[in-house]
Parts: C-alpha cells; sequence; structure tokens
C-alpha cells in the first residue's frame, strides 16, 4: 500500500507540461561534458571510425556510393539529382548510425533477451530498412533512364 501511495504522489508532483522536458538539467546525469568543439569533433569522428570497422551495412552503404556517384556525374543527371542522391546517402548513414547506438544501448541494458528489446531492435532495424529502399529507389530512378539511354547510343 505504501508503494501505491508514493508513486501516486510522484505522479501528482510530475510535472507533464511541454516544458517539463526543457527544464531537466541534464549535467548531474553525466559521466563527462564535453564543453569545446575539438572534443565534441573527437567523439564524432570516434564513432565513424567505429561504424567503419565494425558495421559491415556502413561499408556496404559506402560500396554502394563508391558505384552510384562516379556513374550519377558520368551521366551527367544534373545537380539536384546528384544532391537529392547525397541526401538520401546522409540518411541513410544517420539512420544505419543510430541503428547501431540504439543496438548497443539495448545490449548494454538487457544482456539477456527480453521481448522489449528485441522490440527495440527490430524496429531500429525497420528504419534502417525504409533508408536502405528509400535510397536504392532513388538512386535507381535517377541513373537507370540515363544509363539506358547511354547504351543505346553505343
Amino acid at each position: 500500500m505504501g508503494k501505491q501511495v508514493e508513486q501516486n504522489l510522484d505522479l501528482e508532483e510530475r510535472d507533464d507540461s511541454i516544458f517539463a522536458t526543457m527544464k531537466i538539467n541534464a549535467r548531474p546525469y553525466k559521466a563527462s561534458w564535453n564543453n569545446n568543439l575539438y572534443d565534441r569533433t573527437k567523439y564524432a569522428i570516434a564513432g565513424l571510425l567505429y561504424m567503419l570497422r565494425r558495421e559491415r551495412s556502413i561499408r556496404n552503404v559506402l560500396r554502394g556510393a563508391a558505384i552510384m556517384f562516379p556513374l550519377a556525374f558520368w551521366l551527367q543527371i544534373g545537380q539536384v539529382k546528384i544532391v537529392v542522391m547525397f541526401l538520401c546517402l546522409a540518411l541513410l548513414w544517420t539512420v544505419e548510425t543510430m541503428n547501431a547506438a540504439i543496438e548497443a544501448v539495448v545490449d548494454l541494458v538487457s544482456p539477456e533477451y527480453h521481448e522489449m528489446a528485441k522490440v527495440a531492435k527490430d524496429v531500429a532495424a525497420s528504419a534502417t530498412f525504409i533508408a536502405s529502399v528509400t535510397s536504392i529507389s532513388t538512386g535507381l530512378v535517377f541513373i537507370i533512364p540515363p544509363l539506358l539511354e547511354k547504351i543505346q547510343t553505343l
């Protein structure tokens, strides 16, 4: 009975307003605090290097980009289409990175199998899948017509 009363008090005291989250000071919860641009950049590059070294999917994305972008320039598909392809690549890279971060956190907090850990990992993987399909489709829509045209003229 005591726990129920305690939980109800916590709910009554809790601020659920739209401004509640911005009032929270995260600094006491952090193991370290990187104040300068050098440290923030260093950690970001460390994360990118981790992704390149440990995540096969990122290496596959780079292989695909190494094929698609030279092909796009050779076919002269236009600056706007190349920028759109680059943005799709950036989206895919970002989602892959977030997926890896989510999986790492889930593995840390739930080393044993748990259904909700599976949900978190599968949903994060689905975001990667959606970004992959979007990037591949966009690239193919932009590349295939001029490539077929170029092949016919050879």
